[in-house]
């Protein structure tokens, strides 16, 4: 979670002193006043500040930020109805595929030339679209799996988590633009795709969470609407973003399956603890069977499969290990480690990626099972 325009070298200790903790933190004065106080819910975080336009960077001509000093924060907030989840339209209940533990993401169909040996796979929604013109580049089923090497009837999923600019060219199709696209991808066979995951960010101004957060509700409502089976990511960075969401997913039943990625700020060490802690109250709070596919966090996968009916991951390392010429080994009871195996030149890595498959599927399967709780023994 940090800015479009990361630096070449983090700063952990600046980042910790960011983090929203409303265990150990006291609300900052300046937020008290704020109009946007119950949406916000108000950070608390260790670092000294007055209120989140501390972050205002002062640039309006060339800064991108939703932000009550900039020129253009009114039609930043027109463009999303408000802040506000409660007026994103309803859609549609429908059926997802069934989705295994492991889904491997795939980035395209070079260096193999057998399918994918998996039940289902997943690829990066902005792969399918044309970089310049954001046009769908399939719209057949059968040429899409060629592309990819991926066996005809396989269960596809798209995956909407990436960086800035692909989330942000989505965005600036319109709605008008997004809806064909979306109703072209269900002709092509996907089966259920992540929505976007509009970034939060720790140092900018708060109106840019919320913003981020209802773009997040609109395209997801989309892609429903336009019968395709999607995964509402609930990015958030409180307690009040998440208590937000748990409202929001129980008074909608058609949002059945939910995201999260711990590949960036969510996965430092003690955050992507916290962050599984809020993904598991939400799922108590809705009080319904939810599916959660997940993109890393690892480590908190325990937590998560006790607090979901369903959850899935989706893997990258299987695929880029494998066209990197690694091969993945035990290396004790909590993680692979990946060796070189090196293949002559131009030789299919296809029995590589088998055999990683193979390897990362029964790790995750050992990771991701449920905590069990003992009770305690009678004295």
């Amino acid at each position: 979670m940090l800015t479009r325009s990361e630096p070449a070298v983090r700063n952990p200790r600046r980042e910790r002193r960011l983090w929203h903790d409303e265990s150990r933190n006291t609300t900052s004065l300046g937020c008290l006043g704020c109009r946007e106080r119950d949406l916000c819910g108000l950070l608390r975080m260790k670092a000294a500040f007055f209120d989140c336009l501390q972050f205002c960077c002062g640039k309006p001509a060339t800064c991108d930020r939703v932000c009550r000093n900039h020129p253009d924060y009114v039609d930043r907030v027109r463009e999303v109805g408000g802040f506000a989840l409660d007026n994103v339209a309803r859609a549609p209940r429908l059926d997802a595929p069934a989705l295994p533990r492991l889904v491997p993401v795939i980035f395209h169909g070079n260096r193999r030339d057998l399918s994918v040996p998996s039940s289902a796979v997943a690829l990066p929604l902005y792969r399918l679209l044309d970089r310049k013109t954001g046009a769908p580049r399939f719209t057949d089923h059968a040429a899409l799996c060629a592309d990819f090497g991926i066996a005809c009837g396989t269960t596809i999923m798209l995956t909407g988590t990436d960086r800035d600019p692909p989330l942000e060219r989505w965005w600036q199709l319109g709605e008008a633009g997004r809806r064909p696209i979306i109703r072209a991808l269900a002709t092509a066979g996907i089966g259920l795709v992540t929505t976007p995951n509009y970034s939060l960010f720790i140092d900018r101004p708060r109106w840019d969470d919320l913003h981020a957060m209802k773009r997040i509700a609109i395209v997801h409502q989309e892609f429903l609407a336009e019968g395709m089976p999607a995964a509402l990511h609930v990015n958030g960075r409180t307690e009040t973003d998440f208590l937000r969401w748990a409202d929001y997913v129980a008074a909608r039943p058609e949002v059945s399956h939910l995201a999260y990625e711990f590949t960036t700020g969510t996965g430092w060490a003690g955050r992507k603890e916290q962050h599984a802690a809020w993904l598991a109250g939400l799922a108590a709070t809705v009080g319904r069977p939810l599916h959660l596919v997940v993109r890393g966090g690892v480590e908190v996968l325990p937590t998560l499969a006790s607090a979901f009916a369903g959850l899935t991951s989706l893997d990258t390392s299987i695929f880029m290990k494998t066209m990197m010429r690694r091969r993945a080994v035990p290396a004790g009871n909590a993680r692979i480690a990946w060796q070189r195996a090196l293949t002559p030149e131009g030789t299919p890595v296809d029995g590589l990626f088998a055999d990683n498959l193979t390897m990362v599927h029964g790790w995750y399967a050992d990771m991701a099972a449920p905590q069990v709780v003992k009770e305690p023994v009678p004295a």
